[in-house]
């Protein structure tokens, strides 16, 4: 394996197992594998806290009006955020969906698109702030069991796990994440929506294994 690997996935790749791995290119195979196996570990409860966050705030947003609340006119986006719903409709164009459903855009759009309805928008503007025009009056029920937690904490903890989502989505290196307090922090976030949310995602839960399996490599 030490030899074949590192013409499967590239030597640079490979490079960075093997510096993590002060040079032992057995280790550092060991060690690519492992990075695969605590991907494929995450992969299950990301998805699953990407799903109903989305839909929560999707919920949130088009209660009492128009299910494509992004095009009621009192809906104000930020260039980012109207962006990325312009871009999942355009997508699903191109698939021949000339007219695609509220429901196909929502599950077309990105876990970006989620979490920074969570952030502040523009502070004190009166229609891109979000924190007065979307999350008090709207996106707050979203996470009803939240308790005192604030919106900012929320969002910082959501744009973290979507940066987490988006290095395991794309093959990179893992091995440096706290595998135990990702868990936590996505039963947390999980729960603020639904608590059985969050045991779904206990339920899933190797991180106590591979963090067994990644002390045999040191």
């Amino acid at each position: 394996m030490v030899e074949v690997l590192p013409r499967l996935i590239s030597g640079p790749r490979f490079e960075t197992y093997l510096r993590a791995s002060s040079g032992a290119p057995e280790t550092a195979v060991r060690l690519y594998l492992w990075n695969i196996q605590a991907s494929a570990a995450l992969w299950g409860p990301l998805a699953i806290l990407e799903v109903v966050i989305r839909n929560a705030l999707h919920d949130a947003l088009r209660s009492r009006r128009r299910d494509d609340w992004w095009n009621d006119p009192t809906v104000r986006l930020m260039p980012r955020e109207r962006s990325m719903i312009d871009d999942a409709i355009a997508g699903l164009v191109r698939r021949g969906i000339a007219r695609p459903s509220p429901d196909q855009v929502v599950a077309a759009t990105t876990f970006g698109l989620w979490t920074g309805l969570t952030d502040g928008g523009v502070p004190r503007d009166p229609y891109l702030s979000y924190e007065t025009a979307l999350w008090q009056p709207r996106l707050a029920e979203a996470f009803r069991h939240a308790g005192t937690v604030r919106r900012k904490q929320i969002h910082r903890e959501l744009d973290d796990l979507r940066i987490l989502r988006n290095r395991v989505a794309h093959h990179e290196p893992i091995y440096r994440t706290d595998l135990v307090r990702t868990r936590d922090r996505m039963v947390r976030v999980a729960g603020y929506v639904d608590p059985d949310a969050a045991r779904l995602i206990m339920a899933l839960d190797r991180s106590d294994d591979l963090v067994a399996q990644r002390r045999e490599l040191t």
